[in-house]
């Protein structure tokens, strides 16, 4: 699959502490360029690609109006040269802050819908493009299907290259799991490479039942298009729905305090909707579990902007 590289890989592995008698590690595909970089970016740089390939002028995503992968879809298509359009859902609010400022700063063409009209809207929004002479390139949600998948499945080959440079093998990788694309890649990196890793992905939004069966079928669709005759066990797929809250970006005060207390002991920035939920209900499952004498690595997936977003919920009454 051809890949225009926007950055140059591994991203660092970095030692964050001990938690419960646990050795943490922090992958940081956070600090993946442009636009403040984050895991879209690996599925980005396939997507683009094939878009290339198949002589597209004009990008069309779907996302909320603070996206991480709009974000980065608009960002990195403008820097190849592509026309973009937002397919955004309505919103009663839309602050122009976080991801939101950057895609007025790129001066992006939006096309804004109700969520029980998104099929209909990308189908029409496609067909009017087309109409006017362009050849468009839909990407679903969140860099969702094989392509995204087949972007985490590399970076879970990354991950086996750097246990043996830095000579740890990782028990864990914990991350945020939204779409489930990049969960169902590092799943078919573990079950290619034959790896024991326990990959937990902590769910920011969807229920347990309805996250196992997304990721289920990505990781089916992946294997029948690359012709890999490899067996799913559904035990292989955790996905943890104990810490969503109320929903989707549900930002309760546990994520404050986890998010305040990661960048006063490691300067490092989480957001309060996926890696700030997603940290915080790693160490309560290390707990809850019992889990000692680990290596963890949790995969940072960025969304920085989404901090700025909702700095108002950290100022203390």
């Amino acid at each position: 699959m051809n890949r225009i590289k926007f950055n140059t890989y591994p991203t660092p592995i970095e030692f964050y502490g001990e938690y419960n008698n646990n050795n943490i590690y922090i992958k940081r595909d956070d600090l993946t360029e442009p636009a403040l970089g984050g895991n879209k970016v690996r599925k980005l740089e396939l997507f683009l690609a094939d878009a290339k390939n198949k002589n597209a002028d004009y990008i069309v995503t779907y996302g909320a109006p603070q996206s991480n992968h709009c974000r980065l879809t608009v960002a990195m298509a403008h820097k190849m040269g592509f026309k973009t359009l937002l397919i955004l859902s309505e919103s009663k609010v839309v602050n122009y802050n976080g991801n939101f400022f950057i895609f007025d700063l790129f001066d992006t063409e939006i096309v804004w819908t109700g969520t029980d009209r998104v099929p209909k809207t990308i189908e029409n929004t496609l067909g009017e493009l087309k109409r006017k002479g362009f050849n468009p390139y839909f990407i679903q949600g969140g860099g969702h299907g094989n392509i995204g998948t087949h972007a985490y499945k590399l970076a879970f080959d990354e991950i086996k290259e750097q246990e043996q440079q830095m000579n740890v093998s990782f028990d864990y990788i914990f991350h945020a799991s939204g779409t489930g694309t990049t969960q169902s890649g590092l799943i078919a990196g573990k079950l290619i490479n034959n790896s024991n890793i326990n990959i937990v992905g902590i769910s920011v939004a969807r229920n347990e039942e309805r996250g196992k069966e997304v990721i289920e079928e990505s990781l089916v669709g992946y294997f029948e298009e690359y012709s890999k005759e490899i067996q799913i066990f559904k035990n292989e797929i955790i996905f943890i729905d104990d810490y969503v809250g109320k929903g989707y970006a549900d930002i309760y005060p546990e994520i404050i305090s986890t998010i305040k207390y990661v960048v006063r002991n490691s300067s490092l920035l989480l957001d309060p909707v996926y890696t700030g939920k997603a940290f915080y209900g790693m160490l309560k499952h290390l707990e809850n579990n019992e889990i000692k004498n680990r290596n963890i690595l949790f995969i940072h997936t960025g969304g920085i902007p989404l901090l700025f977003n909702y700095a108002s919920n950290f100022k203390e009454e």
